[in-house]
């Protein structure tokens, strides 16, 4: 009997240890530079890029178990306090969705998601590259104003988001900065 327990617990620890050195291999980096900006390098989805370090981010699984939804969220550090009784600030917001089980393309994820908010769109978009793949830019209109570019990349959708107020909002022109400075990376982690 005590021999189940010692190997329960053994086959429990090496479990234990072998979830946080994996939790600590793909967790994302942040890399301060002397110039003022930041590199924001996720292995887990193979991708990093630039921002300006006035810039605050926050992460989150917003997956059901079913598909994963990985959220990367910049807003200015003056907007990143919590508000009551207020909308959330406007954003720059990577969404990285599974794609590996629907093998979606590009522009059936974007027409044919509500995720992807196309059917706020006027229809239009224009064919751009990040990182060196094709990608799919578009404008849209909910609560703010929004561009989005979205491409595939590791057996994911990633959509890049702008929300503003004005079209000369200054946050449109780092979206344009961090979109110019992505690096799309091999994976490092199977789903």
């Amino acid at each position: 009997m005590k021999k189940i327990y010692i190997v329960a617990a053994a086959v429990l620890l090496i479990g234990g240890v072998y979830t946080v050195s994996r939790t600590e291999i793909f967790a994302p980096q942040i890399v301060p530079h002397a110039t003022g900006e930041h590199t924001y390098v996720n292995e887990r989805y193979g991708i990093s890029f630039a921002y300006p370090q006035s810039y605050v981010i926050t992460e989150a699984e917003r997956g059901d178990g079913h598909r994963g939804h990985y959220v990367v969220m910049l807003v200015k550090q003056e907007d990143a306090a919590p508000r009551e009784n207020s909308e959330g600030p406007v954003a720059i917001v990577f969404d990285i969705y599974q794609n590996n089980l629907d093998q979606q393309t590009l522009r059936g994820w974007i027409e044919g998601s509500g995720d992807s908010n196309y059917k706020l769109s006027n229809d239009t978009h224009i064919a751009t590259r990040v990182g060196g793949v094709e990608a799919i830019a578009y404008h849209w209109s909910g609560l703010y104003e929004a561009t989005t570019t979205a491409f595939l990349h590791n057996d994911n959708v990633v959509a890049v988001s702008v929300t503003y107020i004005n079209p000369e909002d200054t946050q449109i022109a780092v979206y344009e900065d961090i979109l110019r400075s992505i690096h799309l990376l091999a994976p490092n982690s199977p789903r």
